[in-house]
């Protein structure tokens, strides 16, 4: 960067800042830049108010053209301070407004990918219920299917004569009984 002393005003015409994320041009890269062109018109109003000083008490109608070219330049310089800050102010303005748009647009796009998932996931939950309830229900069918058949094999088997101790005996007798009606057929040896 120039010396504070050898600012021109093509430099300041030119001069471009560097623009940070958020908040527009870099503050401290600003304010020394304006402090550099307050130091150089201040020189100059000095000069000014010296040479206008000078004039009122010299004759000589040089000085007066000369004090006159300053106040011009002045007058220069402050239209151009004051074309670069709003140029600033501007870009400034730009960059939020940009800025804004992409978290919008970034804010946008979150929203919609949330409601996708949150959707799918609901559809998942959803199928997952379902297929609780069927299982749920074919374990109630097999339950009862199952009950039932065994319900039936309980009595089958509570019915039959040899469940209980005391049936025996009959059953015994009644075997008994069967074998002394049957015939008996007695084998014949035959003899050769």
């Amino acid at each position: 960067m120039k010396q504070k002393n050898d600012l021109s005003p093509a430099d300041i015409r030119h001069k471009e800042f560097k623009i940070s994320i958020v908040g527009g041009y870099d503050k401290n890269e600003v304010d020394e830049y304006l402090a550099i062109l307050a130091d150089q018109f201040e020189q100059v109003y000095t000069a000014n108010v010296l040479q206008n000083s000078m004039n009122t008490t010299s004759t000589n109608g040089e000085s007066v053209v000369h004090a006159q070219q300053t106040i011009e330049q002045m007058q220069k310089r402050e239209e151009l301070i004051a074309n670069t800050l709003l140029y600033a102010q501007n870009m400034r303005d730009e960059v939020i407004k940009i800025a804004q748009s992409e978290a919008k647009n970034i804010i946008d796009a979150a929203e919609i990918t949330a409601k996708k998932t949150y959707d799918e996931t609901n559809f998942y939950l959803n199928s997952l219920r379902q297929e609780f309830i069927n299982v749920k229900e074919s374990h109630r069918q097999f339950l009862i299917t199952s009950h039932a058949h065994l319900k039936v094999m309980l009595e089958r088997l509570e019915q039959d004569p040899i469940f209980k101790k005391e049936n025996e005996l009959e059953v015994n007798n009644a075997f008994e009984e069967a074998r002394t009606m049957a015939p008996v057929k007695k084998k014949v040896i035959k003899t050769t």
